[in-house]
């Protein structure tokens, strides 16, 4: 069974990785093939769900995060997951993803946690420590910076005694954090024998690969996966180092380090490169850096309504600030926080014309800016009134969407209300044309009409209601505008307690007065289809209404319309 879901998770993860491709420039179609599999019963919901959270969770925009959140501690409820480890386990590393992403240190901790214990309950130790790593990292944040070294430096010690891939790759991270948590409590001396210490420990896998034998690896390492893997955490091990030195003020170690940075096949690909962009504005070479940033602008082949091209918009910013070029830095924050607060409201809202025509409008307009320093009040004169305009298209649009769903919706229910009162007019013409047998027995017998009254003494609530209102609406009492209780009383000669009890208990209405009113209205439903050349006023009046103010409440309290609306759509 564990070997079962296993396969499913590999399976799942072969997916995920798919859609993950898709999912960076577009995310609806991405989502809408999750969708797809859901509909055409070829991936259960919870693993749908899970593939959502691993979307979200890996997306740059932080409302993203909160749903991967919200889904994931959903999914830990789910008793397909609760069942298996397997699945808690994906689930429970989601949801740190989701924390650290979301910066909510104490939901980190609380899901680490009990990753951690899972893992170690599982027996996967090498794992359980690299978590334990990571609460260390969230300690630090919490403030409790000397415990949270403590946990990463004990992950560390107990990894190192481990031998085999897993243990490798798990202590390659847990020195990552430990760089993280220097780096931000300004430690930079202490991060070179740290990253040091990984390019060791890589030297030492290189050299003795049968020591990092892993049995619970089915498939071996081939060579270039694990050259691939020497490659990527040693390059990223020399650009920590090159970033210490930086900021340490030793430029010519640090471009040392970005020299041998540089031919490792990381450093020559871009995502390399990207990580090294800050440290060469470090170092004041900003005319490289940029060069970096105008190789990843230009990959983005003119799609620059995304997130990483903000974070290029930004990274400019702080280049040109560094280089007193204060103006221009000026204008690429500005940029920078207008693409951001698009790109939200492009999430939020789903309308991406509209915005994209608007970033577009703004790149315009900054191209200006740079020209011209007069044309920019101008020209941010003209992108307010461009999304006032924006704004105001589209509250016309929902305006008149909705007007339009309305009316569909009203539509029907004219047609329903309709098709009710026909139904309910064959069915008391039908009752009036076949005569009830206790009638031809006294016809036949010749015996009077008042004979045949029937006795109301000895009639239940539900059939003295049927009495009733038969007669009622046979004689149309309901049109006369003073038919009320007291009317039905002294007509029937019936005491007000039961002509009260036949309408309150032996029926649906809650007195005399709502089966009048209904019958009124019904009545007056006819005439508005009937007779479309008859003002409101003489419906309201020929229906029994004594005012048309009360006829008009009465029927938008019933139809949830107005008798004008009502003919309007019914004609």
């Amino acid at each position: 069974m564990m070997k079962d879901l296993c396969i499913i998770i590999c399976l799942l993860g072969s997916f995920a990785q798919h859609i993950t491709s898709r999912y960076e420039k577009a995310p609806e179609q991405a989502l809408a093939a999750i969708d797809s599999a859901v509909t055409v019963g070829t991936l259960p919901e919870f693993q749908a769900d899970m593939l959502r959270a691993t979307l979200f969770t890996g997306s740059v925009y932080h409302q993203r995060h909160d749903q991967a959140f919200h889904l994931c501690e959903d999914l830990l409820r789910h008793d397909s997951v609760k069942a298996s480890p397997v699945y808690q386990k994906e689930v429970l590393e989601l949801l740190v993803n989701a924390s650290r992403m979301r910066h909510d240190d104490e939901q980190w901790m609380r899901y680490a946690t009990r990753l951690c214990n899972l893992l170690r309950e599982q027996g996967d130790e090498a794992d359980a420590m690299r978590t334990e790593a990571e609460i260390g990292l969230v300690l630090t944040h919490l403030g409790q910076v000397d415990a949270g070294m403590k946990k990463i430096d004990n992950a560390i010690a107990r990894l190192e005694n481990e031998h085999s891939f897993q243990a490798l790759n798990a202590l390659t991270l847990a020195l990552k954090r430990k760089i993280i948590v220097l780096r931000e409590t300004g430690q930079h001396a202490a991060i070179l024998p740290v990253a040091q210490h990984i390019q060791d420990c890589l030297a030492d896998f290189k050299s003795h690969p049968q020591n990092y034998a892993d049995p619970l690896r089915e498939v071996p390492m081939t060579e270039a996966e694990k050259l691939d893997f020497c490659d990527f955490y040693g390059a990223q091990a020399t650009a920590f180092k090159a970033a210490a030195y930086a900021e340490m003020g030793h430029l010519t170690n640090a471009r040392q380090e970005l020299q041998t940075f540089d031919q490792t096949d990381y450093g020559r690909s871009l995502d390399g490169r990207l990580m090294i962009a800050p440290t060469l504005m470090a170092l004041g070479d900003f005319s490289r850096m940029q060069a970096i940033y105008d190789e990843a602008e230009a990959k983005l082949n003119g799609d620059t309504l995304r997130y990483d091209y903000a974070e290029i918009l930004k990274a400019r910013a702080s280049a040109a600030e560094a280089q007193g070029r204060l103006p221009l830095s000026i204008g690429y924050h500005k940029r920078y926080e207008a693409l951001t607060t698009l790109l939200n409201e492009r999430l939020q809202r789903s309308e991406a014309h509209q915005y994209a025509a608007r970033f577009h409008a703004q790149e315009q307009q900054m191209e200006i800016d740079r020209r011209e320093s007069e044309a920019k009040r101008n020209g941010i004169i003209a992108i307010a009134l461009g999304i006032g305009l924006i704004l105001v298209v589209g509250f016309v649009f929902y305006y008149l969407w909705q007007r339009r769903m309305v009316g569909f919706k009203n539509r029907v229910l004219v047609t329903h209300i309709s098709d009710a009162i026909e139904y309910k007019q064959r069915y008391e013409s039908l009752k009036k044309a076949i005569p009830s047998a206790q009638t031809a027995e006294n016809e036949s017998a010749g015996k009077t009409s008042e004979a045949s009254l029937p006795d109301t003494s000895s009639m239940t609530d539900e059939q003295l209601f049927h009495y009733l209102s038969e007669s009622i609406l046979k004689e149309q009492l309901y049109l006369n505008p003073v038919c009320d209780r007291q009317m039905i009383i002294e007509r029937f000669g019936i005491s007000e307690k039961r002509v009260g009890a036949a309408f309150s208990k032996g029926s649906t209405y809650k007195s005399v007065a709502s089966f009048i009113r209904d019958s009124r209205l019904e009545y007056a439903c006819q005439l508005l289809r009937q007779h479309p050349d008859m003002s409101i006023g003489s419906v309201a009046a020929a229906s029994g209404f004594s005012n048309h103010t009360r006829f008009t409440a009465d029927f938008k309290t019933k139809y949830s319309m107005s008798p004008t609306e009502f003919r309007t759509l019914a004609l």
